[in-house]
């Protein structure tokens, strides 16, 4: 999804719920209320940028930013997964969901670990004591 936050410019949205009847209408003009994972902004954007719809993206989160796949670590996918790539579609892969799955489109946006980071929770950033105490006995040898 290429929409961004317009309080702090992040990606990491979600679709938010219609409050009411009003906002049920916009859905039918293609315009969908998102929710700001980073900010809590709620704010209305096009639920379709007509750009971005000749580009593959993941059918479980449709996200943009997706890696490539290779036959060594998935050997068995589903059966239209292998027609597709039988017929010559792109192996690709999300990260995010970590959904292998195979399209004709080509994909806008590489996978980047730089992205990932905001999705690691902070207490798996930041060593706990007994981690710090362990690790100083292997560096001193005491």
């Amino acid at each position: 999804m290429s929409t961004a936050c317009p309080k702090c410019g992040s990606r990491y949205l979600r679709p938010s719920r219609t409050r009411d009847l009003s906002e049920q209408m916009a859905q039918l003009r293609l315009v969908s209320p998102f929710r700001c994972l980073d900010c809590k902004m709620r704010f209305f954007a096009p639920s379709i940028v007509w750009a971005d719809l000749s580009y593959a993206r993941c059918p479980r989160c449709h996200r943009m930013d997706l890696n490539g796949w290779t036959g060594k670590t998935y050997t068995n996918p589903p059966f239209w997964v292998a027609v597709k790539i039988a017929l010559g579609a792109r192996r690709l892969r999300c990260e995010y969901c970590r959904l292998n799955f195979a399209s004709f489109r080509r994909r806008k946006e590489v996978f980047t670990f730089k992205r990932w980071k905001k999705f690691v929770p902070q207490a798996e950033e930041q060593p706990t004591q007994a981690q710090e105490k362990t690790d100083k006995i292997f560096r001193t040898g005491t």
